[in-house]
């Protein structure tokens, strides 16, 4: 997130317009406002596993909310919108499965050693080690059955354009080489030196 912020506000500073934005949990609230329903019952259907009962059930029930497939199809679409329109960060809610087949992007990841991001959370959130290896093992387990779902709309090989170690590079520097790669595709101009 820290990072997506750097590289949006070095983005701006090279456009007078400041256009470039930042998209991530936006899309969840706005499909929230779209539906009438909150943003935790989407989320908690986006990521659900399908199921045949509850399927049933919801159509019986005439429920109106939405399975997690017709809620990651519509964030879909709304990625695949605001990726169209241009100067958009899009962190996470499946952006590189979304866009993967546009040529006028640039695909993104990010990571690092699990003893480095355990480190991390202990001290960004003041956890003990067993609470933080807890908190990364229940992320990394619904990122990967959300990745294994998206990739399914995107198979592309390999899924990301460029990928570094959080651990060692600081933020600073991979948003300078994202910027300078996004200048070597044309996404961007380059600055005059």
């Amino acid at each position: 997130m820290d990072l997506c912020k750097t590289l949006v506000s070095k983005l701006n500073q090279r456009d007078p317009d400041q256009r470039w934005k930042l998209y991530q949990k936006e899309l969840l609230k706005q499909l929230a406002e779209d539906t009438g329903l909150t943003e935790e019952i989407l989320e908690k259907e986006r990521v659900s596993k399908p199921s045949l009962l509850k399927d049933f059930l919801r159509g019986l029930k005439k429920s109106g909310i939405p399975d997690g497939y017709e809620i990651r199809n519509k964030i879909t679409m709304m990625v695949r919108t605001i990726a169209f329109e241009g100067h958009a960060v899009i962190l996470g809610q499946g952006g590189t499965a979304a866009t993967g087949d546009l040529a006028n992007g640039l695909s993104v990841r990010v990571e690092a050693p699990r003893d480095w991001r355990i480190a991390r959370i202990c001290r960004r959130e003041k956890l003990d080690k067993q609470a933080a290896v807890a908190k990364i093992d229940e992320v990394e387990k619904e990122r990967d059955r959300l990745r294994q779902i998206y990739e399914r709309q995107n198979s592309r090989e390999p899924a990301f354009n460029l990928a570094f170690d959080n651990a060692s590079f600081k933020n600073e520097q991979i948003a300078d080489l994202v910027i300078a790669s996004m200048e070597e595709k044309k996404l961007i101009e380059k600055e005059e030196s």
